[in-house]
C-alpha cells in the first residue's frame, strides 16, 4: 500500500511540474500533452469554473496589454450584470486565462507573497459576493473590511449595491491592487 501512495505522490508531483512547464513554456500542444491533459486537470488547484452566481461575461476587444513594456502580463476585461433591481454593471480587469509570467512570481518573491489573486477570480469569491448581495441590508451604515480581497468582487458589489458608510479593499499582492485600481 505505500509502494502504491508512493507512485501517487511522484505521479501527482510530475503532473504539478507539468503544470508549471505548460505555463512557462508556450508552445503548440502535441498528441502526448492532450493525453496528459486529464491527469493535470485532476491535480491542478486552479479553479477553471465559478458558480456563475453573478452573470459575467468577457468584453470582446478588450484583451490588452499593459502599457509597461517590461511588464508582459495580460489583463481581460470583464462585465459583471448585478441581479439587483436597476441591474448594474461592474467592470473588473482580471488576468486572462494562462496569462501568467515569470514576472507574477518574481514580484511575489520581492514581496514574499503568494499569487493566489492573480490566479483567476475564485469561486469562494463569487459565493461571498453573492452573499454579500443577498444580505445587502446588514452592510447599512457599516464600515467593511475586505482583506485579502483578491479582484475585490465582493467588497466592490458591497460599495455599489449597500449604504455601507465606507468600503476598504486590501490584498498583499500590488499586482492585484493594480487591476482592482484600473476600475
Amino acid at each position: 500500500m505505500e509502494a502504491n501512495s508512493g507512485k501517487s505522490t511522484t505521479n501527482a508531483s510530475s503532473l504539478r511540474w507539468k503544470i508549471l512547464r505548460r505555463n512557462l513554456i508556450r508552445r503548440s500542444s502535441s498528441n502526448s500533452e492532450d493525453k496528459s491533459e486529464m491527469g493535470i486537470q485532476r491535480i491542478s488547484r486552479k479553479a477553471t469554473h465559478g458558480f456563475n452566481l453573478i452573470p459575467f461575461h468577457l468584453m470582446k476587444d478588450c484583451v490588452e496589454e499593459n502599457v509597461n513594456p517590461m511588464d508582459s502580463s495580460r489583463n481581460a476585461t470583464l462585465c459583471y450584470t448585478l441581479p439587483v433591481s436597476n441591474a448594474s454593471q461592474l467592470i473588473l480587469h482580471q488576468r486572462a486565462d494562462d496569462m501568467a509570467h515569470l514576472n507574477d512570481f518574481e514580484v511575489c518573491n520581492r514581496y514574499d507573497i503568494d499569487n493566489t489573486g492573480l490566479v483567476c477570480q475564485w469561486p469562494s469569491e463569487d459565493v461571498l459576493a453573492h452573499y454579500c448581495l443577498s444580505h445587502a441590508s446588514i452592510f447599512r451604515g457599516k464600515r467593511v473590511v475586505e482583506l485579502g480581497s483578491g479582484y475585490g468582487l465582493a467588497g466592490l458589489i458591497v460599495a455599489m449595491t449597500t449604504e455601507a458608510r465606507e468600503v476598504f479593499i486590501s490584498d498583499g499582492n500590488p499586482q492585484v491592487v493594480d487591476c482592482i485600481l484600473l476600475i
